[in-house]
Parts: structure tokens; C-alpha cells; sequence
């Protein structure tokens, strides 16, 4: 992902402004892009806690209700510096970076099972088969094998006693013929948490400037 704010015309700089900033020594500089990337990690995560993008427009919606997105885009928001002249804001966390970039840019998010089970918790699967699961097997004709010889229809009681959720959505799988998924993907759309005006960057570039002096 690449973002850059660019000063130009009404929002550039004066000359001697320029030149100010062009005579810092690299200590200083590494300072002021630190300032810089303090600032905007601090408006990126009061964005991400209000939910709302640059310009101050709601995040689009999931397709399924859920809680706050982008919650560990916030928490792990780390502003670096390169070679004294560049501010990166991003994460340790490559994958998290990635995934940022796509709501940041929209696009296609990959996701598979063993993501989800990490985002909510490998437990899950191994809970009790839900109600609405057994009753879709009940529904579907899913047998158990009978105390004689033979198999008998099951009931919603004892699926719920016997399966988990994991082996449950199996054998839904399985009895309507589908083949169970182990990667999808997800439309990310346009979700835009970092970023600034460029009168902003200027206004806090001449503070610096004027503290300096």
C-alpha cells in the first residue's frame, strides 16, 4: 500500500520554508516524520473507533451484522521512519498490514478456515452442535444407527448431546451435496482509516519549523 499527501499549490510550503526544511540535520528530520506518524496513528484509530473514513463518511457495512471492522488495524498502528526522509505507517504484523492495505484501497480479501478459527477461536468448533444444525439434519433425514440392527431418523435432543458444530457442518455439507470450503473470497470494499489533508501535514510541518527556530 502507498499513500502519499502531497504539498502543492494553496497547501505548499513557502520558500523559505523549504529551505528550512531541507537545512534540517538528519536527527531532526527523523524527529519531525516521528511527530508526524504519532499524529496519524492517533486520527487513524479515532477514525476506526468512530467508524468513519477520511473525509468523515461511515465505514460501508458488512454484509452480516458484526461488531467494530478494522479493530486490529488500531491496535497495532506503528509509524516508521526510513532513511530519514520517509514515514511509513503500518504493522509488524505483515498479514495485519495486508489486510489493511485492502480495506485502505478495496479489493478481495482471502479467508480461509484456519484464519477463522484463529479471528474466533478453534473452541468453537468443538462446541455443541447448535439447534438450528440438528434441526436442518433432522430435516434432511440424518440417521443414527438404532439400538437393533438398522438405523432410525434422529432427534434434535440427542444431535445436540452427540455432535459439535465442526462435525455438524460437515454432514449438512455433505447430505446437500456441497463440498466444504477451505478458502474464500471476501469483497473488502473501500474503507479509507489513514490518510490527511495536505493543509494539515503543512500546518504541523510549520509548527515543527517554528519550534525549531
Amino acid at each position: 500500500m502507498s499513500l502519499q499527501i502531497s504539498l502543492r499549490g494553496k497547501d505548499a510550503l513557502t520558500l523559505k520554508q523549504q529551505l528550512e526544511l531541507l537545512s534540517l540535520p538528519r536527527n531532526k528530520r527523523i524527529r519531525l516524520l516521528k511527530h508526524l506518524g504519532r499524529i496519524e496513528k492517533a486520527k487513524a484509530r479515532k477514525r476506526i473507533q468512530a467508524q468513519k473514513d477520511v473525509k468523515g463518511a461511515k465505514f460501508k457495512a458488512r454484509k452480516k451484522k458484526g461488531g467494530k471492522m478494522l479493530k486490529a488495524q488500531a491496535k497495532g498502528l506503528t509509524p516508521y521512519v526510513k532513511n530519514a526522509n520517509r514515514l511509513e505507517l503500518t504493522h509488524k504484523n505483515k498479514h495485519t498490514a495486508k489486510i489493511g492495505a485492502v480495506h485502505q484501497e478495496g479489493g478481495k480479501e482471502t479467508m480461509s478456515a484456519t484464519r477463522m478459527r484463529r479471528i474466533h477461536g478453534a473452541n468453537k468448533s468443538h462446541a455443541a452442535c447448535t439447534r438450528s444444525q440438528a434441526k436442518a439434519l433432522v430435516i434432511l433425514g440424518y440417521k443414527v444407527k438404532a439400538k437393533n440392527k438398522g438405523y432410525r431418523k434422529a432427534t434434535i435432543k440427542e444431535l445436540v448431546s452427540r455432535l459439535s458444530q465442526s462435525q455438524a457442518g460437515g454432514i449438512l455439507h455433505s447430505l446437500r451435496g456441497k463440498q466444504r470450503k477451505t478458502q474464500w473470497n471476501i469483497d473488502a470494499p473501500k474503507r479509507e482509516f489513514l490518510g490527511d489533508s495536505p493543509a494539515n501535514v503543512r500546518d504541523e510541518i510549520i509548527q515543527f519549523l517554528h519550534e525549531q527556530s
